[in-house]
């Protein structure tokens, strides 16, 4: 364990020299803006620029812990960047480019939608091991956030009309931040199994991005508390990020 800061620091230095060799450094500047343009680097977006982060994430995570603070989360899947602090306090949450959930509809349904997405893959056969994506139908899962919601709220529960309403701005924010992707009806058409009723609604799939937040019961259980805890359309126990973030830790992107 002592050595370890050293082999970091030996790595790094690897990569500074790599960056001194004019492909060496085009590849490595092309993985720091990557990082850095969006919440995931998925990758399918380049698998040679993400077999080359992962060959050296060592140096990586170093540079980004050394220089800024960040921590660098890599799988076989994809890469983000973890920020523990935002810098800039004059910036309100409604300013920052990141996903941060603070409507107490938008945090419960989140919540849902990771539950929905671990029952699915049970359901289809999907594991986190497999390279295809997980796909379904906006109706199915709406269907089953009624559900949920009635037998977590009871009485509590608000309106079909508004919690229908909820998942359209959540949506949008989990295609702008890539945890799903519509999928396009003629592409769908080639695949080997699709969902019944697929041509009447809108059919998404899930990006390895949402595999990074707890779907626990526990996790579920914070977002739940905020939600009873006062009236209003903000939750007291922070955004859905804090709630369901990467292995319990309160990261922003």
């Amino acid at each position: 364990m002592a050595d370890e800061p050293r082999h970091a620091e030996a790595d790094a230095t690897e990569l500074r020299a790599l960056a001194l060799d004019r492909r060496g450094r085009e590849r490595v500047r092309a993985v720091l803006n990557v990082l850095t343009e969006s919440t995931f680097f998925y990758k399918e977006d380049d698998p040679d620029l993400f077999f080359f982060l992962r060959r050296n994430q060592a140096a990586f995570r170093e540079i980004f812990e050394s220089y800024f603070g960040w921590r660098l989360h890599v799988d076989r899947q994809c890469a983000r960047l973890l920020k523990a602090h935002q810098y800039n306090e004059a910036l309100r949450p409604s300013q920052r480019a990141l996903f941060d959930l603070r409507r107490r509809d938008e945090c419960l349904l989140f919540a849902l939608l990771l539950e929905f997405h671990e029952e699915e893959g049970q359901r289809q056969g999907v594991t986190p091991d497999e390279d295809r994506h997980l796909r379904f139908l906006l109706a199915d899962f709406v269907t089953f956030a009624f559900r949920r919601f009635r037998e977590e709220l009871g009485e509590a529960t608000p309106p079909d009309g508004r919690i229908f309403e909820a998942t359209r701005p959540l949506f949008e924010q989990l295609e702008r931040h890539r945890f799903v992707r519509l999928v396009d009806k003629k592409q769908a058409e080639a695949g080997d199994e699709l969902p019944a009723g697929m041509a009447e609604h809108l059919l998404y799939e899930f990006l390895p991005g949402i595999r990074c937040y707890d779907p626990s019961l526990a996790a579920r259980g914070i977002v739940l508390r905020a939600y009873r805890s006062t009236p209003g359309d903000e939750p007291d126990g922070g955004s859905a990020e804090g709630a369901s973030g990467p292995h319990g830790e309160t990261t922003e992107t």
